[in-house]
């Protein structure tokens, strides 16, 4: 032991840390801030998840195509063919004439196909309505062989580049080096901006024919299941169709998370974690799980990734997320404070 050192300054050293922590308070104005910081944070999800469910239709399509950096694959890889190299496949090799078959063999084929066999299968159609079904089909194919007609060009370009577009992500030194990585994301972008609008036109056809051959099921014959299970059949979970209720029978092929399973939750949590914030119940629980989501969102616009959109916004709100997780929020005006309080009704406080 060094006795050259002074005893008092090192046990003073070492206790200070946890004295300072043990005595540390909250005043009055910092309960109010916090309970208001709770309030208004719950409040803003249970908005931002109500307006979801009430204006219909959220999608997180969009924002997770658009993901950049590092991790931009991942998020990418929820959203069904997200290349559209299923939905731009007509069947044919590109040096063969054009053909009034075009998109009569191709990958869209075997979803439209399946689609309406499985359709049939679950509402137990009629001949009457298998052959309404399959007209629906095909008009179907026909607005794809319009599309596809106008969009010849476009789409060709959009094929030949993938190889090229896959390279460069392959090429580590476009990977590393800054002005490289920015010129291979321009190209990148171009190249992805061939392919938008025949897609639209197909996501459009193929919601279309969606509603219209579930349209033909009676309200009988919408009921009559009674084990279902909520799955989306899709063609090597690509397909931009989706079932919305499959009978056990009908095989999923694949029921890993994907773009559709997140719309279905996003806006359940977002009301769900508002409301549990708003009354300082599970506050932690709450707080965490809105916290980690709110993280999500900020990496799919990975910070300083080229083309990437701030998310400062989202990031401050992240931060209050987890300082209400770890702060005890919920006790303060909340309903925390019940189990709280229950926990250490028989604890008491030294006196100092």
């Amino acid at each position: 032991m060094d006795l050259s050192r002074d005893p008092y300054q090192i046990d003073h050293h070492t206790r200070f840390l946890p004295m300072l922590l043990r005595n540390a308070r909250l005043g009055y104005l910092a309960i109010i801030a916090l309970v208001f910081l709770r309030f208004v944070i719950g409040f803003h999800f249970y908005m931002e998840g109500t307006a979801k469910i009430r204006e219909g239709g959220f999608s997180s399509t969009g924002f997770l195509a658009s993901a950049k950096g590092p991790l931009a694959k991942t998020f990418q890889s929820m959203v069904p063919d997200f290349d559209g190299s299923i939905r731009l496949d007509t069947g044919k090799d590109k040096d063969q004439p054009e053909s009034k078959d075009d998109y009569r063999s191709g990958a869209l084929k075997q979803v439209y196909d399946g689609f309406i066999e499985d359709a049939s299968r679950l509402y137990n159609f009629t001949e009457e309505q298998k052959k309404e079904s399959e007209q629906f089909v095909e008009e179907a194919r026909k607005q794809l062989v319009d599309s596809f007609k106008t969009h010849k060009a476009a789409i060709e370009e959009y094929k030949n580049g993938m190889p090229r577009i896959a390279s460069l992500e392959n090429d580590v030194m476009r990977t590393n080096v800054a002005s490289l990585r920015r010129q291979r994301d321009e190209t990148e972008t171009k190249w992805k901006a061939l392919a938008k609008q025949p897609l639209y036109d197909i996501d459009r056809i193929s919601t279309e024919l969606e509603k219209s051959v579930n349209g033909l099921a009676t309200e009988q014959q919408s009921l009559v299941e009674k084990k279902k299970i909520y799955a989306s059949l899709r063609l090597q979970r690509s397909a931009p169709i989706d079932v919305k209720t499959i009978d056990k029978t009908i095989p999923a092929f694949d029921m890993s998370i994907d773009v559709k399973t997140i719309d279905k939750i996003i806006p359940i949590f977002d009301m769900s974690v508002g409301i549990l914030l708003m009354l300082g119940l599970l506050t932690p629980l709450a707080g965490l799980a809105a916290g980690l989501f709110l993280a999500s969102v900020v990496l799919t616009q990975f910070p300083g990734s080229y083309g990437s959109v701030p998310t400062y916004y989202q990031a401050i709100e992240m931060l209050g997320c987890f300082f209400l997780a770890f702060s005890d929020a919920g006790r303060y005006a909340g309903l925390d404070f019940l189990p709280w309080s229950f926990w250490n009704r028989n604890k008491t406080t030294p006196v100092e």
